[in-house]
């Protein structure tokens, strides 16, 4: 019985190899590889690092399940994305139990980590230049998106590509350029996105993150999800900061067919820049 499962885990990692070899369409599935090691040190990156996250290797069929959502990364649209990660992006993929988060720690003069309580599915680190798919995305809740009717954790992985993708082009298009687009401003205390109640998105997002302490994750993202949508956005979240807005806008523009709907022309106009380029 092992044998068996092993060898149609070894078939299924063939053909989408083969499909994304054989399709004219470049896909995220040929740039990327599976690592199953990463060394840290007593400078960069610390050994708490590696403590903090507990790299794992891969199996055969979470290489096949990860690989199925990056074959599927495969929209025309994103190819000069796909090969800007490729020349000059992180193309690894590791597996990890958790996220980390990072800090100075001016007696040792050194960066640190500590695990992140974030259950996040997968994570890009600008600092280590490491992606980790963690134990979460394998256990998390699966459900589809009400309005792109795809698997969310699809877009999950584009989003964080797109964040591989803002760090191999030094924030190119996540600042200036998308700020504008979007709306982003200074109101004399923080960035935020002008012409919205800000203070009402801010109400409107702890609600959302209410029902993910409760672990109602369904309802939540499908509350995030409708909001988003109502101020022109794919999600709330998407409106806490330039950098998740991005990501969100780009991915939601490939896996969601209704965003012509509701993303305003200067958006639209913006997302034809990035796409050719």
């Amino acid at each position: 019985m092992m044998i068996r499962v092993i060898i149609g885990i070894f078939a299924l990692l063939t053909s989408l190899s083969a499909g994304a070899a054989n399709s004219e369409a470049l896909s995220a599935l040929d740039i990327m590889t599976f690592a199953d090691s990463f060394q840290c040190q007593d400078k960069f990156p610390h050994h708490s690092f590696c403590e903090a996250v507990q790299f794992k290797p891969w199996t055969e069929q979470e290489k096949a399940i990860v690989g199925g959502y990056l074959a599927k990364i495969n929209d025309p649209r994103l190819e000069g994305i796909l090969k800007t990660i490729q020349k000059n992006g992180i193309t690894k993929i590791h597996r990890v139990s958790h996220s980390a988060r990072w800090y100075n720690n001016p007696q040792f003069r050194r960066v640190e980590f500590v695990r992140s309580a974030e259950k996040a599915f997968l994570w890009v680190n600008p600092v280590t230049n490491v992606i980790g798919v963690t134990d979460s995305f394998f256990t998390g809740t699966p459900f589809m998106d009400p309005y792109a009717k795809v698997d969310r954790k699809q877009i999950n992985i584009l989003h964080e590509l797109m964040h591989d993708f803002d760090i191999a082009t030094n924030h190119a298009f996540s600042l200036e350029v998308y700020e504008k687009a979007a709306g982003w401003g200074y109101n004399g205390k923080e960035a935020v996105i002008l012409g919205v109640d800000y203070n009402q998105v801010k109400v409107q997002f702890q609600e959302v993150m209410n029902l993910m302490k409760e672990k109602r994750v369904v309802e939540a993202y499908a509350l995030d999800r409708e909001l988003g949508r109502q101020y022109g956005f794919p999600t709330l979240y998407g409106m806490t900061n330039q950098f998740e807005g991005f990501a969100e806008v780009v991915a939601y523009a490939i896996f969601d067919p209704t965003a012509e709907q509701y993303y305003s022309e200067s958006l639209k106009q913006y997302l034809n820049l990035v796409f050719k380029n």
